[in-house]
């Protein structure tokens, strides 16, 4: 800001100016900084682009123990290894590194940990030779390792650790304070935690690591399942995913419930009951709550997550949301649940502060994904469209014209917070078999509808690993700004069979963008009552007894597009300026703000006493 000079000012001496503009840019950077302080953070992006990895593999004596399938716990991990090596992409920077494999105990067991194969282009030998070097021990020097392990990777692009163990630290070492010192030095660096059969204190401290690290962690009780779930991890960690959002911890009670604000928190659910979160107060105006939990893969039950909200006096505000998903025909896919209550809605559960609680029926620790927002009051609604009235039969109709363009190399990401943004275009990814990949629209506007359309090309190698079966189902979805899935159950091309002998178009379209849809019935419908980003997902189920390293990588080109005009943009209510009450303890931030203020007009007197002592004869 250009600050006008008058006459007197500029007959001053340089010399008399000087107190005047330092205390003139201490104000105004303190001011600068009062205003940054109340700024919401912004959400990470994901990084894209092939990403660095350094798997990191408990080799302490503990990994000797039987993992339940008539081998140790070592040897599954092992296995498992070998899968993931043959899975990794062969453009990808990955690295092994082990713990408490060398020394058993005493001097040096501590800092026992060794690179048995550097950070590098994917060398399946030099991987498979420090997989075959794996041998239980000593003990377990989590943090230690996990300093060493970022050492390992480049100092530049996407990179993440897959840290993989069966206990919590025992050598002194707090991992989750390292584990948030390494994510201070770049938001394209995250830990993701696989924990094996572990017990409920090593699961807590395993978990923290993985909050404190900006990534997920996985609870594997049944070692069967750990070849799976190191290979997605890994995979995923190798294409350069990075989770969105900031950690938070859901209270255990609704009195020790953290305050949560508008925009994207991640947490886990299922290892200590039911997540509580206080809400932000949205006065007259309405708040959206959305959680959306990441499945273990290979739980073959129902798997559910509810999110509900009650009032300061815990009575419940509306019935709570809750969504389903029958096991694997999920795809890995998260399960999101939404809830919209407006200001009508609340009035008869009573005040706030709100809470909202998420609870989830799976047996095992799955991440989670919280996403809030407030929404002012609308000036008439009635004013607006109505709801859109059709529930099915719509999404083959909705078409977009597709702008002729190249394809752009994209990584789909396996949930809605590590999504790439696709804005309309046509892109170039690969999916495999039992993956589901995610890709958000940014911005799709009032009275419009998303539009995913997914081309599965020609594989020979597929084609040869099906033979005369039938292959895998594909199929490619719309999710609304709130997560929640519109699904138009009569779409005929939204869903078939891939053999990888002949190229295989999907497409699937949204309703439109109408605030009303909230006031449907239909899950559908009310999955577009909101502005904002969408996300298209493709899935590819097996339905074959051909396996994932079989069939090897499907290549997929996703054009995203919208259609429609602009319609029925709501006119919000501004809302009240708040009035200040005058105390006499006044906050910190207006106490140094009176301070700085004393402190210019200080030397804004000092200059003027200085210039007349000048101007003295």
């Amino acid at each position: 800001m250009a600050v006008p000079r008058g006459p007197r000012l500029a007959a001053m001496s340089r010399g008399s100016l000087m107190p005047l503009s330092v205390g003139v840019t201490l104000l105004l950077a303190w001011s600068t900084l009062v205003g940054a302080g109340a700024a919401a953070p912004s959400e990470d992006r994901p990084a894209q682009g092939g990403g660095a990895v350094v798997l990191v593999l408990d080799g302490s004596g503990s990994m000797k123990e039987p993992g339940g399938a008539g081998a140790t716990r070592m040897t599954e991990a092992k296995a498992g290894l070998r899968a993931v090596v043959e899975d990794l992409p062969d453009d990808a920077q990955v690295g092994l590194r082990v713990y408490g494999s060398t020394i058993s105990e005493g001097p040096g067991s501590c800092e026992d940990t060794e690179l048995l194969a550097p950070v590098a282009r994917t060398d399946r030998g030099a991987l498979r030779a420090g997989v075959d070097r794996l041998r239980p021990l000593g003990n377990t020097p989590i943090a230690y390792s996990l300093r060493q392990a970022y050492g390992d990777l480049p100092t530049e692009g996407p990179r993440s650790i897959v840290l993989v163990s069966d206990g919590e630290e025992n050598c002194g070492g707090d991992p989750c304070e390292v584990a948030a010192d390494l994510r201070k030095k770049g938001a394209d660096f995250y830990v993701d935690v696989v924990g094996l059969q572990v017990d409920p204190a090593s699961r807590a401290q395993l978990t923290c690591i993985a909050s404190a690290g900006g990534g997920t962690y996985y609870d594997v009780q049944d070692v069967s399942r750990l070849q799976d779930t190191l290979t997605r991890t890994s995979v995923r960690a190798a294409r350069g995913y990075a989770p969105a959002g900031r950690p938070v911890e859901g209270g255990t009670t609704r009195k020790d419930a953290p305050a949560v604000t508008d925009g994207q928190w991640l947490d886990t659910v299922g290892d200590s009951g039911p997540e509580h979160y206080r809400l932000p107060d949205p006065g007259r105006g309405t708040f959206h709550v959305a959680a959306a939990t990441l499945p273990t893969r290979g739980f073959t039950g129902v798997s559910s997550v509810e999110v509900g909200v009650v009032s300061a006096d815990g009575t419940p505000c509306g019935s709570p949301a809750r969504e389903t998903a029958q096991g694997a025909s999920n795809g890995g896919a998260p399960i999101a649940a939404a809830l919209t209550l407006s200001a009508t809605d609340r009035e008869d559960c009573g005040g706030g502060p709100y809470v909202a609680t998420v609870t989830s029926n799976n047996e095992e620790v799955q991440g989670l994904e919280l996403l809030v927002r407030t929404e002012p009051e609308v000036e008439d609604a009635s004013a607006l469209p109505a709801a859109f009235g059709r529930a099915s039969g719509f999404s083959d109709e909705v078409q977009a014209g597709r702008a002729a363009a190249d394809a752009v190399p994209v990584v789909g990401g396996p949930n809605f917070s590590s999504a790439p943004p696709t804005p309309p275009g046509t892109y170039e990814d690969t999916v495999l078999p039992g993956e589901t990949l995610f890709y958000r629209l940014p911005d799709v506007g009032w009275g419009r509808s998303a539009v995913c359309d997914a081309t599965l090309g020609t594989s020979d190698r597929a084609a040869r690993a099906f033979g005369r079966a039938v292959g895998v189902t594909a199929q490619v979805r719309v999710y609304g700004a709130m997560k929640t899935l519109a699904d138009d159950s009569s779409a005929r091309t939204a869903r078939a069979q891939w053999r990888g002998d002949r190229a295989l178009d999907l497409h699937a379209a949204s309703p439109p963008v109408v605030l009303r849809n909230r006031e449907s019935s239909s899950d559908t419908v009310r999955a577009f009552q909101l502005a904002g980003d969408a996300w298209c997902s493709v899935t590819v189920l097996p339905t074959s007894a051909a396996t994932a390293e079989e069939v090897g990588e499907v290549p997929l080109t996703l054009t995203t597009s919208v259609a429609g005009e602009e319609a029925g943009v709501p006119a919000y209510v501004e809302p009240e300026p708040r009035a200040e009450a005058a105390t006499d303890d006044a906050g910190p931030a207006s106490w140094l703000l009176a301070v700085a203020g004393l402190v210019v007009v200080a030397l804004v007197g000092g200059s003027v006493v200085m210039l007349r002592r000048r101007r003295a004869p």
